[in-house]
């Protein structure tokens, strides 16, 4: 009898291995799913930032009499920034995604963005050129224009839906020293956890005129064409007229060639912004060699 319970208990042993090795596969498998689909959410998320900086840059870049400025945010959740001009309402509030022209976006945790802006970039009163300087921080690193937050579910203590920006944003490592609700202008990201979810993203000053500068240089190359014939000499002294026999220094965009309107408002002059926001003292111009020079970036004259 013995003997042939001896193949009987070898093909069980044979059968738990295989069941064994059949639930550690399946067991493999889910953590390979739940991994995947981490990753899916995490690249929704960077996804839906990365859509919010770049249409923040379009904003600056395209704004008509304010090249340069950034919407304020919005505080009742209509899609729609929030202005008391010349100033915003608040800075802190969630992304004006309509004013963008965007499709409301929202991060892996299905909440909206989160916006944060420096006063210094309002689309108020204020000049805004290549020497506005960003007010906020992320990670200790400064000269930040605007952030957007894309904040995880929500934590203890945190009550959903609200208008208090402390509901959804988070304190680092559940620091308050390291916030992102106290109100002041640092921030901070890093890998979420039972205490901190948000996805942060900035926009920095150097990213921004690094983006803006050919829609400056642009401009007086378009009025340059409009306008044809000889370049003028520069303007030595400040005061927008060609000063001869100067072949360097600024624009001389005063001069009455350029005295042309602006393509997309054509009650004022095509330089007024460009005027009201101090922008041609930081541009050099070489008649001579017939080029623009705005932020190490060159741009030659027809």
């Amino acid at each position: 009898m013995s003997r042939s319970r001896q193949p009987q208990r070898g093909m069980i042993l044979l059968g738990l291995m295989v069941v064994l090795a059949i639930a550690a596969g399946l067991l493999l498998l889910q953590r390979a799913n739940s991994a995947a689909s981490g990753l899916d959410r995490e690249a929704k998320t960077s996804a839906q930032l990365l859509a919010a900086r770049e249409a923040l840059l379009a904003r600056a870049v395209l704004d008509a009499n304010r090249p340069g400025s950034l919407p304020c945010p919005d505080l009742d959740d209509d899609g729609i920034a929030d202005l008391a001009w010349p100033n915003c309402t608040a800075y802190v509030g969630r992304l004006p995604w309509r004013t963008l022209d965007l499709n409301d976006p929202r991060g892996a945790a299905g909440e909206g963005l989160w916006y944060v802006l420096s006063p210094n970039f309002r689309d108020g009163n204020a000049a805004i050129n290549g020497t506005t300087a960003g007010t906020l921080w992320l990670d200790g690193q400064g000269d930040i224009a605007a952030l957007v937050i894309a904040p995880g579910g929500a934590l203890t203590g945190q009550a959903r839906p609200s208008a208090n920006p402390a509901d959804y944003l988070d304190d680092a490592n559940g620091n308050p020293a390291t916030s992102n609700r106290d109100g002041d202008d640092r921030y901070f990201s890093g890998p979420a956890g039972a205490d901190f979810n948000d996805r942060v993203i900035a926009l920095d000053r150097r990213t921004l005129l690094a983006t803006l500068t050919p829609r400056i240089l642009g401009d007086i190359r378009q009025a340059v064409r409009a306008a044809g014939g000889a370049l003028p000499f520069a303007d030595s002294d400040g005061d927008g007229l060609a000063d001869a026999p100067a072949d360097s220094g600024r624009f001389p965009f005063r001069e009455a060639a350029y005295d042309l309107p602006s393509p997309t408002w054509t009650a004022e002059r095509w330089y007024a912004p460009l005027v009201a926001n101090n922008w041609f003292p930081l541009v050099a111009y070489d008649r001579a060699a017939a080029v623009i020079v705005l932020n190490g970036k060159k741009m030659d004259l027809p």
